[in-house]
């Protein structure tokens, strides 16, 4: 009997070893905030991940209204003209992100944070290829566009990142547009120097809440701040919800699988859809759907404390 629980004991250690093996992570390093990142803290009582880079201050900043987003009083990080106390910064973040998987897919579910709208889909990821494809169904998410009655959005869509270009596929309305756009990478995580915000609970199931954010002035009147925050199953580089503000809400995804994915599965949505109009801004692009709102964000009011609701 004591043999069979030793055997077992024994096994159970095996499988935990083999998992942690498993998932690779970004190359450990001091945890501070790069310039310009937002919401910084520099109090001796705030977590390492939430101080400015050496040679970086944080202070108070205004971030301009625009069209969608509501002026924004907060704190970043800049260019500091004297030397930071680089003893504070010498402590090791409580956790590295992970590194993505090249290749994988999953089953999602969506939740709107702005109207409450619930949808499902899927998604493809292929390191490979450079692309990514998300489908929405039954309705398009992007309440920026429904705002500005652009009727194609209530119908089903595709959201495609392909060898550098962004493509937003609307099958029902036989409509495709584009934008030049980096390829997403497995080490992304790393690259846009996530910062580590503690362990949440998600649909029962402990996670890893890592926070990003970049910036983009698609509009030309100033910085507009976008969330792109990525929680992953604990100590592990399994997805378990994206949060993309610019659909104002977040994706959970399910059976998840590793392995990879057919070029077809990225092609084939605007092989059937081409030619793609350009993106906003381009002459000879009159269809409305094609505007800046596909690239920009919504800034709301959160219904909790975190921008990224871990509900």
């Amino acid at each position: 009997m004591k043999m069979k629980l030793i055997i077992k004991y024994l096994t159970i250690i095996f499988i935990v070893i083999k998992k942690i093996e498993s998932t690779e992570y970004c190359p450990s390093k001091v945890g501070c905030m790069d310039e310009t990142r937002l919401n910084c803290n520099n109090s001796l009582l705030a977590p390492t991940d939430f101080h400015c880079c050496d040679g970086l201050q944080c202070i108070s900043v205004v971030i301009p209204a625009t069209d969608t987003q509501n002026q924004l009083n907060t704190t970043m990080c800049v260019a500091s003209s004297s030397k930071q106390r680089k003893s504070k910064n010498k402590i090791q973040p409580s956790k590295t992100p992970p590194i993505m998987a090249s290749s994988w897919s999953a089953a999602t579910t969506y939740y709107n944070m702005s109207n409450g709208d619930t949808g499902w889909g899927y998604f493809w990821y292929d390191a490979s290829h450079q692309a990514i494809r998300t489908d929405f169904y039954p309705i398009c998410p992007f309440l920026q566009l429904y705002q500005a009655g652009i009727d194609s959005n209530y119908i089903p869509c595709t959201v495609l990142f392909y060898q550098g270009q962004n493509y937003y596929v609307y099958p029902g309305a036989q409509t495709c547009c584009n934008y030049s756009f980096p390829a997403w990478k497995p080490e992304w995580l790393c690259q846009s120097n996530a910062t580590f915000n503690g362990t949440v609970t998600i649909n029962g199931q402990l996670v890893d809440f890592w926070m990003v954010e970049w910036f983009s002035n698609f509009t030309g009147v100033g910085p507009v701040r976008n969330l792109r925050n990525m929680y992953t199953k604990v100590d592990s580089h399994i997805p378990i919800r994206f949060r993309e503000d610019l659909d104002t809400g977040y994706i959970d995804f399910h059976d998840y699988v590793e392995g990879p994915i057919d070029e077809k599965v990225f092609t084939s949505i605007i092989n059937d859809y081409s030619p793609c109009h350009q993106g906003h801004g381009h002459s000879g692009t009159d269809d409305k759907t094609c505007t800046k709102y596909n690239s920009q964000t919504l800034r709301r009011s959160w219904p909790c404390d975190n921008p990224t609701c871990s509900k």
